[in-house]
């Protein structure tokens, strides 16, 4: 009977603490944050380098067309290992492949480009209340990435055709990804206000490091050619073709 009424109270207790929540406040600043397609460079989660060619221009599009001409926002967040101090000492860095992406989560918090307005963006449900997925006294690094709508409507759709070289493909036009540098936040209590995401200020603030990032560089996603992929998925078959002669 003890033993259960253990497990019981664990049980609850992890249950409680997946449910913890913060809040943040849910806005964009466009005086903090501005966003620019960049097709000279490919995305350094490809290994990035010149493209040869191409252009920067601010973002501009209207993503309620459906025809992903558009781009999307959103907040990510990973533990934090630091001591909190100005120098952001354990934050954690920005990814550079797509593993390391990955192993970013999606705080539900998202924005869309501004159709008119080049290079500025609008959070979706702006509130000074906004739920976070991590409660307040803990510290997690945060970062905002945003990319072009044709590659997903949501971050785990985007992740997913971007790992997808066949997906990639089918694209029939370019991608762009981009990351914000990382900042890190310990969330204030449910029901109370909560800290900004972005700010301008170079020092920290009482609940940690916000983002600053004017012209955040949406770098071109490389969209391998379909012949590319026959030629790969032919080659795969002749060796297993190979082996079972063998």
């Amino acid at each position: 009977m003890k033993k259960l009424v253990l497990t019981t109270l664990a049980a609850l207790a992890v249950a409680g603490s997946a449910m913890a929540q913060g809040t943040v406040t849910w806005s964009i600043n466009n005086f903090d944050y501005t966003a620019q397609t960049n097709s000279t460079q490919y995305s350094p989660l490809f290994g990035g380098g010149p493209t040869g060619s191409g252009a920067i221009g601010n973002t501009l599009g209207n993503t309620t067309l459906g025809n992903g001409s558009g781009f999307y926002v959103e907040l990510l967040y990973q533990a934090y290992s630091g001591n909190g101090g100005a120098s952001g000492s354990g934050n954690v860095a920005q990814p550079s492949t797509l593993s390391q992406l990955a192993g970013w989560s999606d705080s539900g918090l998202g924005g869309t480009n501004s159709p008119t307005s080049a290079g500025k963006a609008a959070a979706v449900a702006s509130n000074v209340q906004a739920p976070v997925p991590w409660a307040n006294g803990t510290t997690d690094s945060i970062m905002v990435v945003e990319w072009s709508a044709n590659l997903g409507t949501t971050f785990a759709n985007a992740l997913a055709t971007m790992e997808s070289p066949s997906a990639l493909a089918a694209l029939g036009s370019s991608a762009f990804f981009g990351e914000t540098p990382t900042g890190y936040l310990n969330p204030n209590a449910s029901g109370v206000n909560g800290p900004t995401i972005f700010n301008n200020s170079a020092a920290n603030t009482a609940n940690g490091i916000e983002i600053f990032s004017l012209n955040t560089q949406l770098y071109l996603v490389p969209v391998p050619e379909p012949s590319t992929i026959a030629m790969a998925a032919f080659g795969g078959l002749s060796l297993l073709a190979l082996r079972r002669k063998k």
